[in-house]
């Protein structure tokens, strides 16, 4: 990228060098590419992100520089450094009016305008022994996550949450009164396009998921073992192979036997599209969540949804008309359910949805515009220039 100067134009910077797949990585990407298509004309824009290639579906205005940070994420202890020492270098150098720190640790900088978005509830969650010991990162993040959401939280401008009941948690826990309630503005191409699969294909279930232990695979996995006897002709297609970590190894060993049981691998955005046009149901059973992407993306194709009672899932299916509701530890309860989808007579659950308070926003538009509402502090750029990525 060639040198350029802008004088008298405010610096952006929106850092997620952690954000590298699934949910965590759409936030990242729609947070850029809302910036660039709305509000560019009158910023400068500073990305902090692990690999530039994780972006090359978005093309960016030439204003836009992208910075590459690949260290934070081969361990805690260089996240550690990345946060609270190095971003205050790089802020002394870009003097920057807001820093968007897109991935729950609020960073130590130089900036009058500090905002933190958080999405990991992990500090909200109580695993079990058999979960810390399939995916032992849990306990670490239950025992220390919390401490890393407290500091320096204080400091910021704004504290975005994605639904109400996190903001209760953090307003309980970290006394603040700052928080704003965004939710993701899930965008996905409804297209049919043309199946991979054959035409008369059985009754299609899908779990669309990375395999972590909150996820819950078990659950339908048991209810699928309820229903092998049955008269019905069904398949529950999984988004993993069984080599991403122990717990999918784990899963897909105890689980060979059952062949109604499509291990389809890590999908890619046009195939998960594909996925979901062919799906008869789809079931998201996570104990877990700050949203729950694909209960959104089902709602986008129209499917019929059997969700965890939980209160994520209840506002993320909010007023959606085609959700049923199950205990998250309850396999013969879920498999009722996947009886009654499958002969028809599925009684969907009446919503039960309640709006946030305000302040409250629901797209990435929506929430720059409060953001950007207030221009008496921060620092104006006096010539900062546009330098070619940084790799470290």
């Amino acid at each position: 990228m060639s040198e350029q100067t802008h004088s008298a134009k405010q610096v952006i910077v929106i850092s997620g060098v952690n954000l590298t797949e699934g949910g965590p990585l759409s936030i990242l990407k729609d947070a850029a590419n809302n910036f660039v298509t709305h509000f560019i004309s009158g910023y400068i824009l500073v990305l902090l992100v692990n690999k530039k290639s994780l972006l090359d579906d978005i093309c960016f205005d030439p204003r836009v520089e992208i910075q590459e940070y690949k260290y934070p994420k081969r361990s805690w202890l260089l996240r550690l450094w990345f946060e609270y020492i190095h971003c205050w270098f790089i802020s002394r150098k870009i003097k920057p009016f807001i820093w968007l720190a897109l991935h729950d640790m609020t960073p130590n900088v130089k900036c009058a305008n500090r905002i933190v978005y958080c999405h990991n509830p992990a500090p909200f969650y109580k695993p079990g022994l058999r979960e810390i010991l399939l995916e032992k990162s849990l306990l670490f993040f239950k025992l220390f996550y919390g401490l890393f959401y407290y500091i320096n939280i204080n400091k910021n401008k704004f504290v975005i949450v994605q639904q109400e009941w996190i903001r209760r948690e953090f307003e309980y826990r970290y006394k603040i009164k700052n928080t704003i309630v965004s939710y993701p503005n899930v965008q996905m191409d409804v297209d049919k396009s043309e199946s991979v699969y054959s035409a008369g294909r059985s009754f299609c279930f899908l779990y669309p998921s990375l395999p972590r232990v909150f996820k819950n695979f078990e659950v339908l996995l048991a209810a699928a073992e309820i229903l092998k006897k049955s008269k019905y002709n069904f398949e529950i297609i999984l988004t993993f192979d069984g080599s991403e970590n122990k717990y999918a190894s784990m899963l897909r060993k105890k689980y060979a036997h059952l062949s109604c049981i499509k291990f389809t691998g890590i999908q890619k955005r046009n195939e998960l599209i594909n996925l979901y046009n062919i799906a008869s149901c789809i079931v998201f059973a996570s104990r877990m969540e700050t949203w729950g992407l694909p209960i959104s993306e089902a709602k986008l194709f129209n499917k019929p949804i059997l969700v965890a009672d939980l209160q994520y899932a209840h506002e993320t299916v909010g007023d959606y008309d085609k959700a049923c509701f199950f205990d998250a530890g309850d396999a013969v309860a879920l498999a009722s359910l996947m009886e009654n989808a499958m002969n028809g007579s599925l009684q969907y659950h009446k919503p039960c949805y309640t709006k946030p308070l305000q302040p409250f926003v629901q797209s990435w538009k929506e929430l720059y515009e409060l953001i950007l509402s207030d221009k008496s502090q921060g620092n104006i750029d006096a010539g900062y220039k546009l330098s070619t990525i940084y790799d470290a």
